[in-house]
């Protein structure tokens, strides 16, 4: 989906969302505190969506005035949505937005849902888990070049958007303790084929279903067991598993193994993000967080899942695990090594052991 907001004038606005499908019109569901006040296609001709072979007839585009929505000027809190998908399309700039682009490298499966709600009402416009819109919705995203007050948070390969990203956009990154972060995987992934929960796209609950079936079998209260079992992870399984932080920062597709130089490549990744901490220091992390985006005060601390620590410690007994996590654990030593040295300097929060 492509999508953006052209004009702004209080009485009137204009833009243009072109769908996926190449003869679909959009929906807009216009809202202003959350109540409806309008709800219309968006199918104004724009030429040169014919032109550019994007779709077939270019109706597209849309213009709102005070004709189709009585007191628009004075609508403050006033949004747009794509009807079909919910998507957020413009909201309207209030003081308190913050003028800056950050994006959130999500480096959890389970994410953290409390930093993003804390942090999208500071901006214009904000949107989560961006990776389940698709490649050409998240690129538009990251190419809202006329609002300066954007916040965006998902679980995306960095290397497929780093044009985009770099130089527009501060960069924040937080990261479990390796073993934590294959302990909650595993867990989440098992209550995932159980529940059918939403934390997954509908394309990752199909591409993980071998993954899936392999952590609800598992012997997580019985260590000898767990260990044979992970010395015989399957190859698809394994595929998936291993390294997810050093893969997100060094690979542009999904299938793409880390070369050997990918934790130094991570590192020189991550010496430009704005913002790198630890889930085990989220005091210094969230504080500062906070004071890029300029919230007030710290956003609520995100609280570990039932069960991981415990799984975690059984892990690194284990040590069968070790190999699928080897890039991510020298990764994680370079990041807490530079913590410990923050802290050794006056920067509180840092790591523990596990």
């Amino acid at each position: 989906m492509l999508f953006n907001v052209e004009e702004d004038r209080g009485d009137f606005l204009s833009g243009y969302v072109v769908c996926d499908g190449f003869d679909d019109t959009a929906r807009l569901l216009v809202t202003n505190a959350g109540v409806t006040v309008y709800d219309g296609p968006a199918d104004s001709p724009r030429e040169p969506l014919v032109i550019a072979g994007r779709h077939r007839t270019g109706q597209c585009g849309f213009e709102i005035d005070e004709a189709a929505i009585p007191g628009l000027s004075a609508m403050l809190d006033l949004e747009i949505h794509d009807s079909a998908t919910g998507l957020l399309i413009y909201r309207r700039r209030k003081a308190h937005h913050t003028t800056r682009r950050v994006f959130r490298l999500e480096t959890h499966l389970f994410p953290l849902w409390r930093l993003d709600g804390a942090l999208n009402a500071k901006f214009q416009y904000a949107a989560n888990r961006i990776e389940g819109t698709g490649r050409e919705t998240t690129t538009q995203m990251f190419l809202l070049s006329r609002i300066d007050s954007v916040y965006l948070s998902g679980r995306l390969l960095y290397r497929s958007f780093q044009n985009q990203i770099e130089g527009h956009f501060d960069v924040i990154l937080t990261m479990h303790h390796p073993y934590e972060e294959l302990a909650e995987r595993l867990i989440v992934l098992a209550q995932v084929k159980n529940t059918g929960s939403a934390i997954l796209g509908l394309r990752e609950n199909m591409s993980l279903e071998p993954t899936m079936s392999f952590a609800q079998k598992l012997p997580i209260d019985d260590e000898g067991r767990l260990r044979r079992a992970l010395r015989d992870v399957p190859q698809s399984v394994a595929r998936v598993l291993a390294n997810p932080v050093t893969r997100q920062l060094t690979t542009s597709a999904p299938e793409e193994m880390p070369a050997k130089s990918a934790v130094s490549r991570a590192l020189s990744t991550l010496s430009g993000f704005s913002v790198v901490g630890l889930r085990r220091a989220p005091g210094a992390f969230d504080a500062a967080v906070a004071e890029l985006c300029g919230l007030e005060s710290p956003a609520p601390p995100t609280p570990a899942l039932p069960g991981v620590a415990a799984l975690a410690r059984m892990l690194k007994r284990c040590r069968e695990a070790d190999w699928l996590i080897e890039h991510d654990l020298a990764l994680y030593a370079h990041v807490a090594e530079a913590w410990r040295k923050s802290a050794d300097n006056g920067v509180p929060g840092a790591a523990g052991g596990v």
